[in-house]
């Protein structure tokens, strides 16, 4: 039987694809992949550690066995760490946002020469397990019903939240709610595969006192914030020309979306002689927001007017340029 050029390519374009489905470990395109683990060799109390933190930002940190390991532009890593009689290697991965993500992988793994198989991580991530976060985040002070699912149940062993089991509560869609206590300051999701790896995401609660419900959303203390940025601002220069003033409101979220109370915030004239004052400074209210009264010269209307805005709690800073056109003053003004 002879093929063609073209029927040839063909063949082995579908082979390939076959050949890729069938390697043990193989990803479904739908689940990033946070971790990719190559090949770890144990001998004489070390391990030699190599792989990749997918989506890795400027911001993301990697820990194993409590010694950091850099990472470059693409998230690659490389290192030695001592395991100090550990039993397991614990990938730690934190982001600028505050969410950490733990791998356990047992070294009763290793076979011979001390070597851990690639891709031990990718069962359990292939699972999917994954917890529903409100939009405002998780707020403390009433029980709280947590939900979440799985992508692929049958990749695991075992799944808890805060230690409760939630693997027999999957229902046919593979999703699953349960209740914890309001006092909860934290929830954990460990998902364990068969082989005893195992990867848990902590999730941040939100002190009640800190989380106040708005008609804006979900407002938090600038203490309680996890970075910060101004999301939007706002001008009211309607009545500049009679009033010689201008509406600017300035509205803080931190990296989850949540509104910001208590930032500092201020703003500038960047170019000097178009405000009666170049500066001013104020704290965001529970809906994020700082308002502001510009006071502005009559030779400013009928120019653009340029403002910088900073704003700062305890722990991040946010900085934006915008700018407003003015309206021009009437001529029988100007007389």
């Amino acid at each position: 039987m002879s093929f063609t050029r073209a029927r040839k390519a063909q063949l082995c374009a579908v082979l390939g694809a076959l050949a890729l489905a069938l390697v043990p470990g193989a990803r479904p395109a739908a689940i990033p992949q946070l971790l990719t683990l190559g090949p770890v060799t144990v001998l004489n109390g070390t391990a030699i550690v190599a792989g990749t933190v997918g989506g890795a930002g400027a911001g993301t940190q990697l820990t194993v066995n409590g010694h950091p390991l850099s990472l470059d532009a693409a998230g690659n890593f490389a290192g030695v760490v001592s395991l100090e009689s550990a039993g397991a290697l614990d990938f730690a991965i934190g982001n600028s946002s505050g969410q950490l993500v733990d791998f356990h992988v047992p070294l009763a793994l290793a076979g011979p020469g001390g070597i851990i198989p690639s891709g031990v991580v990718d069962a359990v991530e292939q699972a999917g397990a994954t917890l529903l976060e409100p939009a405002g985040g998780f707020v403390g002070g009433e029980p709280l019903t947590v939900a979440g699912s799985v992508a692929d149940k049958g990749q695991l062993a075992a799944l808890a939240v805060n230690g409760t089991d939630v693997l027999r509560l999957l229902g046919p869609d593979q999703s699953f709610s349960v209740q914890v206590p309001g006092t909860t300051k934290e929830l954990t999701l460990t998902a364990t595969d068969k082989s005893g790896v195992s990867q848990t995401t902590h999730y941040k609660v939100l002190d009640a006192s800190s989380g106040l419900a708005t008609p804006l959303g979900t407002s938090v203390a600038a203490s309680s914030a996890i970075g910060l940025k101004i999301a939007k601002i706002t001008y009211s220069a309607m009545s500049v020309v009679r009033t010689k003033r201008v509406r600017m409101i300035v509205t803080v979220k931190d990296s989850r979306g949540l509104l910001v109370r208590g930032a500092k915030i201020t703003i500038r004239s960047r170019a000097a002689g178009r405000l009666t004052r170049r500066s001013l400074t104020t704290a965001s209210g529970k809906l994020g927001r700082g308002i502001f009264v510009l006071h502005v010269k009559p030779r400013t209307l009928g120019r653009r007017l340029v403002m910088v805005t900073v704003a700062r709690t305890p722990t991040a800073k946010a900085a934006k340029t915008t700018s407003v056109r003015l309206a021009k003053a009437r001529r029988s003004q100007r007389r």
